[in-house]
């Protein structure tokens, strides 16, 4: 899981430490820099799966960089524990503001301050298990070098950490925007989840023994929700299709056809439910927003059951006052801005809770600034 994330030089994001647990709430009013957070994981996880360079809309282009600082270097670090294996990935990206160009300056993956890779100005030296010196070689300055790295017998826990890494999903669910026909297998979730039924068709070839669990748990909050399948509608094309027994009959609805709730409900549950087990860590903003209040809790507690188990980690952006309530106590980092702009961070419990009021009444009412 992800221990610490470190950011510097990105938006409103200024030597910026974020502490994460298994389940973590990341709260505070909007312009705080809490999807900031999550497009830096989406970055990182697109650069270290070789999707995307430096400069890319989706990773870290120029205009990323914060506005009031006159300085063109980024700095992020990750910390993660992999079965008991401690690294620290660090990655410097360089400005030059004019023409818009940015390049890696160094990119690091150590263990205990020993290295395992380190890329410095396009040089490349790798590192076996061990930490003994393999071949240096050159490598382009506009992506991640780590993430061309073959895996090999002795270079096993650098493989390990891209795996994971790979296993991030960042998301904030757009359910009008969800396709329903799929002609692929998409083994990645969009950042809108658009090809959620690409997606869903890798999941169910993948974990079939899987489907019968999340089934169950959306029979238990979608009325009358009987079966979810594929539908061959091409010749490598298939529908996403939900079948439903209620009002004395059965009938099927296209995806499309359901409600954005519904939608909504169905991706989240496959989520904690059958992408669970390969090792997916997830990075959801206000997953909250197109479900009804009585269907938030049962998928928290499943999400709460989950993490640390079948979900390694869950970090969750949200306004909702039933996830503050509910994890904000002891799960919750609350972000503000200071007066220089740069935003800070401090644990939920450190809020005052006056009169026995909720925590989302507090911060409701103004009190947590």
């Amino acid at each position: 899981m992800i221990k610490r994330l470190y950011i510097d030089n990105y938006k409103s994001l200024v030597n910026f430490e974020l502490p994460l647990q298994e389940l973590t709430l990341l709260l505070g009013p909007n312009g705080v820099g809490k999807t900031s957070v999550l497009d830096v994981m989406f970055a990182l996880r697109r650069l270290l799966s070789g999707e995307a360079k430096v400069t890319d809309a989706d990773a870290f282009p120029t205009p990323t960089l914060t506005r009031w600082q006159k300085r063109d270097r980024q700095v992020f670090e990750v910390d993660v524990v992999l079965d008991g294996d401690e690294l620290r990935y660090r990655l410097e990206v360089e400005h030059e503001r004019a023409a818009r160009r940015a390049r890696v300056l160094l990119e690091r993956l150590e263990s205990k301050g020993n290295p395992l890779f380190v890329c410095e100005m396009g040089e490349v030296g790798l590192y076996r298990d061990n930490h003994t010196p393999g071949p240096p070689y050159s490598a382009d300055w506009t992506e991640s070098a780590l993430a061309r790295v073959p895996p090999r017998h002795d270079n096993t826990r650098l493989t390990r950490f891209l795996d994971f890494m790979r296993k991030v999903i960042v998301c904030g669910l757009y359910p009008a925007s969800f396709e329903t026909e799929s002609s692929t297998e998409d083994s990645v979730l969009r950042r809108d989840a658009r090809n959620f039924a690409s997606w869903y068709r890798h999941l169910l070839l993948e974990h079939q023994e899987r489907v019968p669990g999340s089934i169950q748990a959306l029979q238990e909050v979608i009325d009358g929700l009987r079966n979810i399948r594929m539908e061959k509608v091409g010749l490598d094309t298939r529908a996403l299709m939900v079948m439903f027994d209620q009002f004395g009959e059965r009938y099927e609805l296209r995806l499309d056809e359901i409600s954005d709730g519904q939608r909504a409900l169905i991706a989240l549950y496959s989520l904690i439910r059958l992408a669970a087990g390969p090792g997916y860590t997830l990075f959801l903003d206000e997953p909250d927003n197109y479900i009804a209040l009585a269907e938030i809790q049962p998928w928290l507690i499943g999400l709460a059951d989950a993490c640390g188990e079948d979900v390694p980690q869950a970090v969750l952006c949200s306004h909702h006052p039933e996830l503050i309530d509910y994890l904000g106590g002891d799960r919750g980092l609350v972000l503000t801005r200071e007066s220089s702009g740069a935003t800070v961070v401090r644990s939920s419990g450190e809020l005052a809770v006056e009169g026995g009021l909720k925590l989302s009444e507090v911060i409701a009412r103004g009190w947590d600034r």
